[in-house]
């Protein structure tokens, strides 16, 4: 089981999130934490703006200098994305994936967060109850333990 937060917020809603930490070797980046939204509606795992621009500050990396990824399309539209063969870990689950990452814009505030999208949640039940502020990450064998139809 891995566990999420709700990160507390102005909005009705607080959104869910899980930290994992992201190995890039091509680019040096090793054991970088990074705050993940939990994002149903994202195919694919995602380096957000914010991360990308940490990346360049404490590893010195150009996402421009990686290899073109798939377009991304969300609420503001189309943007361009790099990619990157990466390892995610997730308390005591590991995977090798593909990454998406959003290049930072020179002068603008990062504002995209990443996203842990279907690629890696499909390995998992979501479990989210606002009620008691739990955000959990079920492996198939609990999942399958809990008591419903």
């Amino acid at each position: 089981m891995i566990r999420g937060y709700f990160l507390p917020t102005n909005q009705e809603a607080p959104p869910p999130y899980v930290i994992g930490l992201i190995d890039i070797p091509e680019v040096g980046v090793v054991g970088m934490e990074v705050r993940f939204l939990i994002d149903t509606g994202s195919d694919r795992t995602l380096i957000g703006d914010i991360d990308s621009d940490r990346m360049a500050r404490y590893y010195s990396v150009n996402a421009g200098n990686l290899d073109e990824g798939v377009p991304s399309q969300g609420i503001g539209g189309i943007v361009s994305t790099r990619e990157a063969q990466a390892t995610l870990q997730l308390e005591d689950f590991s995977t090798s994936l593909k990454i998406d990452i959003l290049q930072p814009i020179p002068g603008q505030q990062p504002t995209v967060p990443s996203l842990l999208g279907r690629d890696v949640l499909s390995h998992f039940a979501l479990f989210m109850e606002d009620r008691t502020n739990r955000v959990l990450l079920l492996e198939p064998a609990e999942a399958d333990a809990l008591p419903i139809a």
